[in-house]
């Protein structure tokens, strides 16, 4: 059993040690909010002026570390809207159950509304193609989205009054600091590449939640499970706290990342990320934890959808209701 504070305390512990310092760009937003022209002043470009990002003497952060702060509280800004257009757009059925689109370049060829075609399959095969297909369907909100914002700023370009409004701002603001960033060139990233990338990454983490409930917890039916899983995701969360280079190296060091580091494979029998908590509870375990930097990282702000009530939330949901309609947890039980 693990204590439900352990992981956190721990992960907090490594990074310091690693010689990283958490940034919270909780009052960059808040700042945003309230005064909309901050986004086009040369602060917010600069790190927003963090005070723990200045060392002695007033030396400034470097700028890798200040366009990381700049780019995840704009996208944290941006991901209340995206938390809105996921949860009005999700397609659902008759029965209120999350419609999943066919795999686009999933190797098995199923369809998701299949029924039978699903429960015939392996169950690392049916496992794949939903884990695929939550992806896919995702991309497709977040591309939804991203057209919105940009429709949205050229719309406001087109009128020619300098009017803007604030999401809007926040679009251009980030695509030019993208533009701008050595760091975001160098990874080839834009906004939607860099959504799309951490989305895949939290249904990866959710799915894997889910597939280890039964293999923590035997002999529970479906719906305990589901309440299991959905009541656990706050022990989970410290995940989405994490510097990304702490969190690849968590996730490959208790099994969690895949040899491929694909989101569609099932989490192996052996993996050391979950465990229960004092409390019955699916936690994390801080054995893997491994400490790293980059050279130069100094700071990290953590995912930007951890600024973003509800969002991690609202992925679970997802994922927790695929699984219950698809009887997954049935399929794993017999793993």
């Amino acid at each position: 059993m693990s204590r439900s504070n352990d992981f956190a305390a721990a992960f907090a512990k490594a990074h310091a040690e690693a010689g990283l310092t958490r940034v919270s760009v909780a009052h960059i937003l808040q700042t945003i909010q309230k005064d909309p022209s901050f986004l086009f002043s040369a602060e917010l470009r600069q790190g927003a002026g963090q005070c723990p990002m200045h060392a002695g003497g007033g030396a400034a952060i470097n700028t890798d570390d200040a366009d990381k702060v700049t780019v995840n509280s704009l996208l944290a800004f941006l991901f209340e809207r995206l938390r809105d257009h996921v949860a009005k757009v999700l397609p659902l059925d008759e029965r209120g159950q999350v419609m999943l689109p066919i795999p686009p370049r999933s190797p098995h060829g199923l369809n998701p509304a299949d029924r039978a075609a699903m429960a015939a399959a392996p169950l690392d095969v049916m496992a794949s193609v939903l884990r695929d297909a939550t992806c896919h369907l995702l991309d497709g909100l977040i591309t939804g989205w991203a057209a919105e914002l940009l429709a949205e700023e050229e719309y406001y370009r087109a009128k020619g009054s300098g009017e803007i409004s604030t999401d809007a701002a926040a679009t251009f603001v980030l695509r030019t600091v993208l533009e701008d960033s050595a760091l975001y060139q160098r990874a080839g990233y834009d906004m939607l590449s860099i959504t799309k990338t951490g989305s895949h990454t939290a249904i990866h983490i959710c799915w894997a939640m889910v597939e280890a409930a039964p293999l923590l917890k035997p002999g529970l039916d479906a719906e305990a499970y589901d309440d299991l899983v959905r009541k656990s995701l706050k022990q989970v969360v410290p995940l989405s706290m994490a510097s990304l280079g702490m969190l690849v190296h968590y996730m490959e060091a208790s099994g969690i990342e895949p040899h491929d580091g694909l989101a569609i494979h099932l989490l192996p029998k052996d993996q050391t990320a979950f465990v229960l908590d004092e409390n019955g509870l699916i936690a994390l375990n801080p054995e893997p934890i491994t400490r790293f930097a980059k050279p130069e990282e100094k700071h990290y702000t953590g995912c930007p959808a951890f600024y973003t009530p509800g969002f991690i939330k609202l992925y679970l949901d997802i994922v927790a209701s695929i699984a219950l309609d698809y009887g997954v947890y049935d399929r794993l039980r017999s793993r």
